[in-house]
């Protein structure tokens, strides 16, 4: 789904804060910025009037609406260098970003199988993705996972095919499961999280294993009050 356009500018936090970690065996890097945006209250507000529709697309388990372009075009610049540094892109390459407005609204018992284990975006660790949190409230956030059988904390082209065989087998096993993936989940190991904390946004590559760590409730539909977050995918091309 495209950008739409805001008629609003957006800026930076004036307390703006970046810091980097590391999680698990692999080192995997996990950037996050803290009052991202001096007026987060904006995008709630563009997400109460935005349109929200099913992805049938993909495995999230939930809604999503179009993202304003000037948050891109705001964050995006805001955070190239940091993102540069932590994660090795070139100062020449060209960034591409997707992204879109998410709200987590299905329940366990109505989610399927594989949207109750931790997944990866992409085999492709070059590809980055992105959460910046907008909810208010007792919400959880994104969890990392070390998969037991495999050992894996990350999946690229060559651990796909090993770890989607042994992913499928468990589920088999496991398919009838009620609750989301947390640190109790007998398959995954969780490694690390980043809480969700509002005006939050972390960044990390899409090949690492991780998941929202939502409640096993269905979440509200209403932007205001249900776990509302950006996410997206920062590509470079050299």
């Amino acid at each position: 789904m495209s950008a739409v356009e805001a008629s609003w500018p957006l800026l930076l936090g004036q307390s703006i804060s970046v810091r980097l970690q590391h999680v698990g065996a692999e080192r995997q890097p996990l950037m996050i910025v803290d009052d991202v945006l001096a007026e987060p209250q904006a995008m709630i507000d563009e997400a109460r009037v935005a349109n929200f529709y099913v992805p049938h697309h993909t495995n999230y388990p939930g809604i999503n609406a179009p993202i304003p372009q000037s948050y891109y075009l705001t964050v995006i610049a805001a955070l190239r260098g940091p993102i540069e540094a932590a994660f090795g892109l070139s100062r020449s390459a060209y960034i591409s970003y997707f992204g879109f407005l998410a709200l987590a609204t299905i329940g366990a018992a109505e989610a399927q199988p594989v949207q109750k284990i931790p997944h990866r975006d992409s085999p492709d660790p070059n590809r980055l993705a992105m959460v910046h949190y907008l909810c208010r409230g007792n919400f959880g956030g994104t969890g990392f996972f070390r998969h037991r059988a495999t050992g894996y904390e990350s999946v690229d082209a060559s651990r796909q095919a090993i770890y989607e065989s042994a992913a499928r087998r468990e589920l088999a096993e496991t398919s009838q499961a009620h609750r989301y993936v947390d640190a109790r989940t007998s398959n995954y190991e969780l490694i690390g999280h980043s809480e969700a904390v509002f005006n939050r946004l972390i960044v990390y590559r899409s090949h690492v294993l991780h998941t929202a760590l939502l409640a096993d409730s269905a979440g509200s539909p209403d932007p205001t009050v249900g776990r509302l977050t950006a996410n997206g995918f920062i590509e470079a091309a050299k």
